[in-house]
């Protein structure tokens, strides 16, 4: 029986509301937790606000992967796992006998700044990490949300993740500055913490995506929820 336990907000069956996979029937486990704050998003920072902020903590439940296992099987089979937060690689040791035990498809989204050893937990690499790496517009120091090494390992170990970045204005020159040779692809997607917010970046964020060749994501889950759980 194991004994290691990890801070889960909540575990939902949705749709995958943004990048790559936007669409897809989706299992999310969301851990509570993260290393970044984001003040630039809003009054709350994060759109999943409640699985950062501490002042949440009691509402977060304390479960071995046996207890996330069980709640994952209740779920429809062959749709994709989503790992989500706060930030997951938080707790990338104590998450792999989930990684190891799911069969399908499992994507994990990261801000991109905690180092993994591919080499000692090899089945990450068959993840697709959604490298969801900060922008200025979060409120974040560069120093803190950028960190090339650790993107440069994610990319090329697991080579079938994305980039996936939240835009407002022009940041072509960010973007480039942190994405260098590396050739995953890059989805952008309008900063909104609601939908009326959404409406107003969306226009921009499709023509600056046009413009530059990258793939443009919508929010789906904003779009219809607003910043409403589980979904």
């Amino acid at each position: 029986m194991d004994s290691k336990v990890i801070p889960i907000s909540e575990i939902f069956y949705s749709i995958q509301g943004e990048g790559k996979f936007a669409g897809r029937p989706s299992i999310f486990v969301r851990v509570g937790g993260c290393n970044l704050r984001c003040p630039g998003f809003g009054k709350n920072g994060c759109d999943s606000y409640y699985a950062v902020d501490k002042a949440y903590k009691n509402e977060w439940k304390l479960m071995t992967i046996s207890e996330i296992k069980k709640v994952i099987e209740d779920y429809p089979k062959k749709v994709h796992l989503v790992l989500t937060g706060g930030e997951p690689m938080l707790y990338y040791k104590e998450l792999y006998p989930l990684i190891e035990w799911f069969s399908g498809e499992i994507t994990i989204e990261t801000n991109t700044t905690i180092e993994v050893d591919f080499d000692k937990y090899p089945k990450y690499k068959d993840v697709t990490f959604a490298m969801s790496v900060k922008l200025s517009n979060s409120g974040e120091d560069y120093k803190k949300r950028v960190k090339k090494e650790v993107i440069k390992s994610y990319a090329l170990n697991a080579k079938k993740s994305f980039f996936k970045f939240v835009v407002d204005r022009d940041l072509k020159e960010e973007i480039e500055d942190i994405v260098g040779n590396l050739k995953n692809e890059i989805y952008c997607m309008p900063l909104g913490s609601d939908k009326e917010e959404l409406e107003v970046n969306a226009p921009f964020v499709f023509e600056f995506c046009l413009k530059n060749g990258y793939c443009y994501s919508d929010r789906i889950h904003i779009r219809l929820f607003g910043k409403k759980k589980g979904v």
